[in-house]
């Protein structure tokens, strides 16, 4: 039995097949989202067969209709992968493109308690480091490399990223060097993680889980772990954890349809 899992986000498609029975992963891909999500949709018709399949993300219902199966929300299926891989731990923060998310389970049943999202806001999310970089004129890698390299706390004080980026240019104009500016770009977002993640963890908490493309981030990890007093724990594939959801979420979905029958 194969289980396929799909989560289509503002920047990224990941795709996952899951044994139906082990849950080894089969198969995994990930791409940039195009303009044509239709067409690249059909490609991954085309290339893969699955007997159960569940679409996640901003763009699963044009992937519902395409590809068939079930749809589901990020937040489940966020919680039903980490519960699975993580049962031991109850605090989720989710760092994706377009949006950041935090998420208490119940680690006894794997249910959802509560969750929190940002703001909407760029600057709370992957893409202010994306945007950033491009400001001072590096990749994402070596933004990240600057910041660990960094040794002086300054604050970048503006919630929106485009004044946050007219701070910037203003840092490096004074002479502030870029390792610097890097680290107080990352503490900046970095605030915004722990405001969101405070409101998750419970007296008992030892460690949280990372997860998200953001979590790739190795100096926001280590900054968070620092901030927060806890053990941060990212998995090898932290960007695939809503497509590993779907793909889990998928088998309840069989299930209940043979039940039907």
């Amino acid at each position: 039995m194969k289980l396929a899992g799909i989560d289509i986000g503002s920047r990224s498609i990941e795709f996952v097949l899951l044994d139906g029975e082990t849950y080894e992963i089969t198969n995994r891909f990930q791409a940039e989202t195009s303009i044509d999500l239709a067409s690249q949709l059909s490609v991954i018709k085309e290339s893969n067969s699955w007997d159960a399949l569940v679409s996640t993300g901003y763009g699963r219902h044009l992937s519902q209709k395409i590809l068939g199966g079930e749809a589901a929300t990020e937040i489940k299926a966020y919680t039903t992968s980490a519960h699975h891989f993580y049962k031991e731990i109850e605090t989720v923060i989710d760092l994706g493109g377009q949006d950041t998310k935090a998420l208490l389970i119940n680690r006894q049943n794997g249910q959802l308690l509560k969750f929190e999202m940002n703001d909407k806001c760029s600057a709370g999310t992957g893409k202010f480091f994306e945007m950033m970089a491009a400001t001072l004129g590096l990749s994402l890698n070596e933004l990240v490399a600057a910041a660990i390299k960094g040794d002086k706390s300054l604050e970048i004080n503006s919630t929106c990223t485009v004044f946050a980026e007219s701070e910037v240019i203003s840092l490096l104009t004074t002479g502030i060097s870029v390792e610097d500016i890097a680290r107080a770009i990352h503490e900046s977002l970095l605030k915004k993680l722990v405001s969101l993640a405070s409101k998750m963890i419970t007296a008992d908490s030892s460690s949280i889980l990372f997860v998200g493309g953001g979590a790739k981030n190795g100096a926001l990890v280590t900054f968070l772990a620092d901030a927060l007093d806890k053990k941060v724990i990212v998995p090898e594939y932290p960007d695939f954890f809503g497509a590993y959801g779907a793909a889990l979420l998928s088998k309840n979905f069989l299930n209940k349809n043979k039940e039907k029958q």
